[in-house]
Order: C-alpha cells, then sequence, then structure tokens
C-alpha cells in the first residue's frame, strides 16, 4: 500500500512555483504541506505560509534569511531545501521528498524500537541537529512526526523557518514555537531563549519516545503539559536501563549541562555499532510501503503530534492534521468538498496562551498550580473559566442557549458545541468546537439572525470538529458588529446544539 495522501480541496493550489501540486501531506503551525512534482518529474515537499503570518511586518524578510541558511543545511540526515520564494503572494519552500513514515507513525503502528535501532536513529538525529546548528539554525521544533525513518537513516525535516514566524507567534497567541510536549522549559517559557541546546533537549524527548513510546511530559491539555514540564521530573517509564543515562542528559532542565550534538554521538558510537540497525519485521514492512511511493489513500491519525501532550496519535488534527479520504487521483482534481477540519492546533494555541504565561512567571507559579484537580476529571483547574480544550458546553433540555460558562460533566452524549471565549471584540477568532456528531459527516453552522455558513465543516472519526467564526468572512465583510450571538449548529438528521457568545467595544 503506498503512502496516503490526502486529494486536494477546492480551495488548494494546482501549482506552486514551478511544481504541480498532487494531493496534501499534512499541516502544521506555519502553513499547508502538499506533495508536488517537478517538470522533471521530481517529488519534493512544498511548504505553503499561512496568510497571517506573511502579512505580518518583516515576515517575508525573515523568512527569506531562514531558508537561505537553511538551503546551506546539507548533513546526509536531513530533508534539503531545495527551491523556495519568500516575495511571492503565498510564500513557500519546496524540500526533498522523503517516501519513509514519520517515527510518530512507526511507533505507533510498530511499538517501541529494540535500543540498537534507537541508538542509530538518535545518532542520526543527533548529526541533523549538528549540519542544522553548523549554518546558524535551530530547529525550534524537534519531535517524532518531524523524523523521518528510512533504511540508510533517519531524516530530519521542517528546519530553518520557525524563528521567521516568531514575532506573529508571541504577538497572537504569547505562545511559543515547538511542541509542548517535546519543548524545552527554557524555549516554553520564551521561544526567544530557544538555542541549539534546545534542540538537544527536544532529541532526548524523542529518543524516548522511539525507546519507550511515550513523550516525556504527557496531560490532556497543554497546560497539564507545560505545569508537569515546569514542576516535575520527566516520566521514563518504559526507557531500557542503557538509555537512561543519554536521555536524562538531554533532559536536564538547565540548558547548559545539557551535551552537546557532537558529544551525543560519540557516547552512542562508544556503545555500540551505529551501521544501520535491524529493525523490527513490522516497521521494514511499514517502510517498504513507502517505497511504494505515494498515492491517495485512507490516512491514518499516528502522525498528529497532540499539542496538548498526549501521546502522539491520540488526538488526530492536534497538530493542524485532518482526516484524510479515499478517492481516485482524477477526482482529487474535478472534486475538492468545501470543508473545514483540522481546528485542533489553533484551538492548542489559545489554551497555550495562558500556560505559556504560567512558565513565563517561574517555577514558583508552576509549583502553586501543581494543585489542580487530575486531568482526568474532566474539570477545569478554574472552573469559573472554560479553556478552549475543555469541557464543552452542552445544549439545555429546553433547547434554548447555553450561557457561556456552562460547562459539561462529560464528553461523550447527545451533540454538543461550545464557543472558545464567551466574549471578546471584533478582532477575536472565536472558535466553535463540536462533539458527539455523527463521525465524517458535515454539519450546518447558522449564525442566528444573520445567516447560514456556506461552510460545512465535517466531524472527525470521534464525531468532533472545529470551526473558526466569520474568518472567511462568511458572515460579515469586516470584523463581528458589537452584538450578542448564537451560534447554532445542526446536522442532516436535524439534532442541533447551541452556544452563545457575546462582541464588545475594544
Amino acid at each position: 500500500m503506498p503512502q496516503p495522501v490526502e486529494p486536494l480541496r477546492r480551495w488548494d493550489p494546482e501549482q506552486v512555483g514551478g511544481y504541480v501540486i498532487l494531493g496534501r501531506l499534512g499541516a502544521g503551525a506555519m502553513g499547508q504541506v502538499y506533495l508536488g512534482r517537478s517538470a522533471a518529474g521530481r517529488l519534493v515537499a512544498v511548504k505553503t505560509i499561512k496568510s497571517e503570518l506573511a502579512e505580518e511586518p518583516d515576515f517575508r524578510t525573515r523568512f527569506g534569511q531562514e531558508v537561505a541558511a537553511a538551503r546551506r543545511v546539507s548533513g546526509a540526515f536531513t530533508a534539503a531545501v531545495v527551491a523556495a520564494e519568500s516575495d511571492a503572494d503565498v510564500p513557500w519552500l519546496a524540500t526533498v521528498y522523503v517516501p519513509a513514515p514519520s517515527l510518530t507513525r512507526l511507533v505507533r503502528r510498530c511499538g517501541p524500537l529494540p535500543v540498537p535501532a534507537v541508538c542509530w536513529l538518535a545518532a542520526g538525529c543527533a548529526e541533523a541537529l549538528e549540519a542544522i546548528h553548523g549554518v546558524g539554525l535551530v530547529h525550534r521544533d524537534l519531535k517524532p512526526s518531524n523524523v523521518l525513518v528510512s533504511p540508510d537513516g533517519p531524516r530530519v525535516i521542517d528546519f530553518g523557518v520557525a524563528r521567521a514566524a516568531e514575532r506573529i507567534q508571541l504577538t497572537v497567541t504569547r505562545g511559543s514555537i515547538g511542541t509542548p510536549a517535546y519543548m524545552a522549559p527554557e524555549q516554553a517559557r520564551d521561544t526567544r531563549q530557544a538555542t541549539a541546546a534546545s534542540d538537544v533537549f527536544s532529541l532526548g524527548a524523542t529518543t524516548l519516545f522511539a525507546a519507550s513510546g511515550h513523550a516525556p511530559y504527557q496531560g490532556e491539555t497543554v497546560m497539564d503539559v507545560l505545569v508537569r514540564l515546569a514542576t516535575e521530573p520527566p516520566d521514563l517509564s518504559g526507557l531500557p536501563a542503557e538509555l537512561t543515562t543519554i536521555v536524562m542528559a538531554c533532559l536536564e532542565r538547565d540548558p547548559r549541562n545539557r551535551p552537546t550534538t557532537a558529544s551525543i554521538v560519540a557516547r552512542l558510537a562508544a556503545s555500540g555499532d551505529l551501521d544501520p540497525a535491524p529493525l523490527p519485521a513490522a516497521a521494514l514492512a511499514l517502510i517498504g510501503e513507502y517505497r511504494g511511493g505515494p498515492g491517495l489513500a485512507a490516512a491514518s491519525p499516528d502522525d498528529a503530534d497532540s499539542l496538548a501532550g498526549a501521546d502522539p496519535g491520540t488526538d488526530p488534527g492536534a497538530s493542524g492534521e485532518s482526516t484524510l479520504g479515499s478517492q481516485p487521483a482524477g477526482a482529487a482534481a474535478v472534486s475538492r468538498p468545501r470543508t473545514r477540519t483540522g481546528r485542533r492546533g489553533l484551538l492548542a494555541a489559545c489554551a497555550a496562551a495562558g500556560a505559556v504565561a504560567l512558565l513565563a512567571g517561574g517555577w514558583t507559579a508552576g509549583t502553586y498550580l501543581t494543585a489542580r484537580p487530575a486531568a482526568s476529571s474532566g474539570k477545569s483547574a478554574n472552573p469559573g473559566s472554560q479553556s478552549s480544550l475543555g469541557p464543552i458546553i452542552q445544549p439545555p433540555a429546553g433547547g434554548g442557549p447555553p450561557g457561556p460558562g456552562a460547562l459539561a460533566a462529560s464528553q461523550t452524549g447527545p451533540p454538543a458545541v461550545a464557543v472558545s471565549q464567551p466574549t471578546g471584540d471584533s478582532q477575536t477568532s472565536f472558535i466553535v468546537r463540536g462533539q458527539g456528531w455523527p463521525p465524517g459527516q458535515p454539519v450546518t453552522i447558522t449564525l442566528v439572525g444573520v445567516g447560514r455558513s456556506p461552510i460545512h465543516p465535517d466531524a472527525d472519526l470521534t464525531g468532533a470538529f472545529n470551526y473558526a467564526i466569520n474568518q472567511d468572512h462568511e458572515f460579515f465583510p469586516g470584523g463581528l458588529p458589537v452584538a450578542t450571538y448564537t451560534i447554532r449548529v445542526t446536522d442532516s438528521k436535524g439534532a442541533s446544539a447551541q452556544a452563545r457568545f457575546q462582541v464588545q467595544r475594544p
């Protein structure tokens, strides 16, 4: 079975630069990733940058500088940047396409890797980081889904452009670039503090995942992960004793105490032969599927690294991935259903705003918050506020709109919706989250008294969906006018649920 590639949607580009776009490989914090083909038939991964980033002052200059540095990276264990255009209407860059599964998918499908294979993998990633750091770059987002496992060694991808988005990330979300479950403490406090040592921390976390199947810090929400990162030792359960010393060295809280990438390679080399280590038969079989080339097929959620820090793959779409559909290649070019999926990454960023403030405030505040209720209780640490990833609003028995502070006792049951925040101004991104809807089926979004949205998001395989109100100006040509609004969601069978939010003057 070839590597699954998502069919293009109606609004996806058919060509970027000199590359014909064949399908979607995924999405991330900075934009979409497509499979492209050059005039000579060479396959590449094309990343397009979100418009809100491209419109940020000085972004294109920073992006051009970062890409220029990334093109100088020539390590054997990286996916080389082959082309880019920072001045295009939609900035983009293209990298060598690597027909291999991510480490996330490999471990989720085949289980944790044996120690020799983990050492081989970690050494390759360390060499990749050496090449990246050698041109003055910091990866900033090394994690299992950014490591592709090929028979001749790992390939580290998605490096070299994260810093260009730094200003807007800090301004919009007061957050940080990276994935909390694999992020160094200093980077979580302030992304501008990210250094080569921060990448070493992420390498240790990624190595732990390869050997044990889980991240060092886990939780149901971004806040859970960041609080644990600030106050607790890493979870090393399942880590073989032979790897404990090097993983713990990488996960040191003080970046000055972490080893360099060169010393990591030396330590691993001293522990045994780093020639291609025997991979389990199941892993080789999965890699073999990718060697057959890409094709449109049903997707797996295994590559989604949860921004909330749960084990990668447990929350499909957490890092921006959407559910893929099975469809012939010819059909993809003719029909691109207009749906809106993969919003959980935006929701996670909203939840991260307060959590990163905790880390910025120091360890004392984090220690105080460890007295929170257990994450599995389904209750917020502050019952008076609602996290965008927290419990959702249930429709009342009488069918009227629930108040913005109403919380559900459970995430199961009849269809329900919630809004990410009860109040905001005309420029606020109000995110509607639905749960309990028919899996794979579209829903209709109505702003009561205003009209019906032409965008019909599909519920994912768990019955959840996310939708940003007026992001495409489907209700108003500009920002939302000052008013109190009721959002109503209905499905094809007539089931409905409502939630309310208020737009106030700045």
